[in-house]
């Protein structure tokens, strides 16, 4: 999405790139449900399975139920936009048209979880650039013959190609292997949604600056000042992709927290590191990557690389090391209460402050929280 971006912005006006974040922020919601957090738990029941048998149960349990949960939530979506009062009505037929794209995503994001829990990194990370290239190769191409609509097929095709290029490692894994059904207890267990509010707090904040100012150039601008800055996060999540399943086959409490601070610290320099050289370049990098027309995003993007540095520095270790150790309910709850404090300050600020609001309550709900899940973590 980010790189295809880089393109997209160029191709289309500004309110056609609004209908489009508009349509994705919608779907973001029922992708931040992952299949009722089984695309996420598989990392660690298959990482930690009994037997392969056990293992091949969570998969299929995870394609099957948590596939058919995301589209009915896709219907839900396509219901509102049909009969509901929208803040763009443009934004309809993309909104229809991207339909499919939570069931598609969840169904990869399940097959590379599956890989990465045995880990097959290196299929894992070919399998993401394939995806992206042909996202890339694909919006250009498509958005040029089409317009933004365009986009969904792109994404279609990418993610199919994506399947194809990772089923001959999936079916190794998986044949010759006696099918089994999960008991109530493991099936309880595997479905965990503890990170979905946590998901959800950016994806409330697009929503609010939707409907409370309504705008779409603001929507646009928005959308562009958090683009690049919220790919810190991807730096933490390669560094914690890769540790996740050596904590989670370690017993010693005092090791995993001695690892766990050296992942911490280490991924902490590197984002304080990339964050200052993105306030500095930020206005280079604006004008490069998606032209003048966006020079009036440039000081809302400095202020969102402090915002996003504060959750990938402080908040996402802990956060997402809590469910390699067992950890899921304290998650769970504290992802909740953040999500809804984030709410309700974010409204407040944006209805005082406007657009600037949003940052400023955001970056409020990364440090709090974070510094509560760093010492609960080390009570365990």
């Amino acid at each position: 999405a980010f790189v295809s971006s880089i393109v997209i912005v160029r191709l289309v006006d500004k309110n056609e790139y609004a209908y489009l974040t508009y349509a994705d922020n919608l779907y973001n919601y029922v992708i931040s449900f992952a299949g009722l957090g089984m695309a996420s738990s598989i990392l660690k029941y298959c990482a930690s399975a009994k037997s392969k048998e056990e293992d091949r149960a969570y998969f299929w349990f995870a394609m099957k139920y948590g596939t058919l949960f995301e589209a009915l939530l896709s219907i839900i979506v396509i219901a509102y936009v049909t009969f509901a009062t929208i803040p763009f009505p443009d934004a309809k037929e993309i909104t229809y048209l991207l339909v499919l794209y939570p069931v598609m995503n969840n169904v990869i994001n399940t097959i590379l979880g599956y890989l990465r829990a045995h880990g097959e990194n290196k299929i894992y990370a070919n399998a993401a650039v394939i995806q992206t290239a042909f996202v890339f190769v694909g919006s250009v191409v498509l958005v040029l013959l089409l317009g933004i609509n365009g986009i969904a097929l792109a994404r279609y095709i990418a993610i199919g190609i994506t399947i194809i290029f990772t089923s001959k490692v999936l079916k190794s894994n998986l044949s010759n292997t006696k099918h089994i059904r999960l008991t109530s207890i493991q099936i309880k267990g595997f479905m965990v949604i503890s990170n979905l509010f946590s998901l959800i707090m950016p994806i409330n904040e697009m929503t609010l600056i939707n409907e409370l100012i309504r705008d779409e150039v603001i929507t646009a601008n928005y959308k562009i000042a958090i683009m690049i800055p919220s790919q810190l996060a991807f730096v933490t999540q390669s560094i914690v992709i890769y540790y996740f399943t050596i904590v989670a086959k370690m017993n010693d409490g005092k090791e995993i927290w001695k690892l766990s601070k050296k992942v911490g610290a280490m991924s902490a320099g590197m984002i304080v590191v990339i964050s200052i050289i993105g306030i500095i370049f930020s206005p280079a990098i604006i004008r490069l990557v998606y032209g003048s027309r966006y020079e009036d995003a440039i000081s809302l993007s400095m202020v969102f690389w402090i915002v996003y540095a504060l959750n990938a520095a402080v908040r996402m270790v802990p956060m997402n090391f809590l469910p390699a150790i067992g950890v899921a309910k304290f998650n769970a709850i504290m992802a909740a209460i953040s999500c809804v404090v984030h709410l309700g300050i974010t409204y407040v600020s944006i209805s005082q402050l406007g657009i600037w609001g949003a940052g400023i309550a955001t970056a409020i709900v990364y440090v709090v929280s974070g510094v509560v899940y760093w010492i609960y973590f080390r009570k365990q």
